[in-house]
């Protein structure tokens, strides 16, 4: 397989050290807590051989996958990270319909090429594949905060550029994936304490249960649909089988071949 290496990178990603920490925090491991509950839920019901992850952080979340072979690139050129190897999310160093499912965690939040991660994900997909795609709700708290917060360009995870759901399911269908399911989860108020994050996510069980469009994130799973094929059959036109005549004379001339008593009889004395 061939790996892009580091010293081939661009520098390094803007926030990517700095949302790992961020989910060290309380709020980020309230969040990591929900995004693993339905990471997992959506996992456990597909079937494969290899996943890839490309995300935002020094997480992965494929670790409850039923398929064989998981692995994750990141594009942050660390010494040392949890990742399997380093490489862009927007040139996957990989072959073309290779790949089962691939799980995008923030990696859309955090790109600045949305449209070639997808393009790219597309590519590597098998027909049939799977993808599913974590983000961050623009139409919730968490979106507003993300949109009002002072200096959001350099804390993290302010920075992201968020994707609604009805532009990234627009952007599924252009590339023929069909969208099997929507969840949403994080109910609570992004506020960076666990005592004000126990009191405002006291509706969260119940939201989750009626799973309300209004949660802080999204977890799409959508599938590459499979084109049809139409074999295409030459026409064969069946040549008409001239009739067989045979002429009156030929006939009685048989049926007297096939009768000598009769023609001894009209012969006799």
């Amino acid at each position: 397989m061939n790996i892009t290496s580091a010293r081939d990178l661009p520098a390094e990603q803007s926030g990517y050290r700095a949302l790992t920490d961020w989910y060290a925090t309380p709020l980020g491991s309230h969040l990591l807590d929900i995004e693993r509950r339905l990471v997992n839920s959506i996992l456990a019901r597909r079937f494969g051989y290899h996943l890839l992850q490309l995300g935002c952080a020094e997480l992965v979340l494929h670790d409850q996958s039923p398929m064989g072979h998981r692995f994750s690139f990141c594009g942050h050129p660390a010494s040392s990270t949890c990742h399997t190897a380093i490489a862009r999310s927007e040139a996957i160093p990989l072959a073309g319909e290779s790949i089962d499912l691939v799980l995008l965690h923030h990696a859309l939040d955090y790109s600045q090429e949305q449209h070639q991660l997808l393009r790219e994900a597309d590519r590597v997909l098998i027909a049939g594949g799977h993808l599913v795609i974590v983000g961050f709700n623009p139409l919730s708290v968490w979106g507003l905060m993300n949109s009002l917060s002072p200096g959001s360009r350099q804390s993290s995870p302010w920075h992201a550029s968020l994707l609604s759901l009805r532009r990234l399911t627009d952007w599924l269908k252009l590339l023929d994936f069909q969208v099997e399911q929507v969840h949403y989860g994080a109910y609570s108020l992004p506020l960076n304490s666990q005592r004000l994050i126990k009191w405002s996510g006291w509706m969260e069980n119940t939201a989750s249960r009626l799973n309300w469009p209004t949660g802080g994130i999204y977890a799409i799973a959508a599938r590459k649909q499979v084109a049809p094929l139409t074999p295409v059959q030459s026409r064969r036109h069946r040549l008409p089988v001239p009739g067989l005549i045979i002429p009156v004379a030929d006939k009685v001339s048989r049926v007297a071949r096939a009768r000598p008593d009769a023609c001894n009889e009209e012969t006799g004395p």
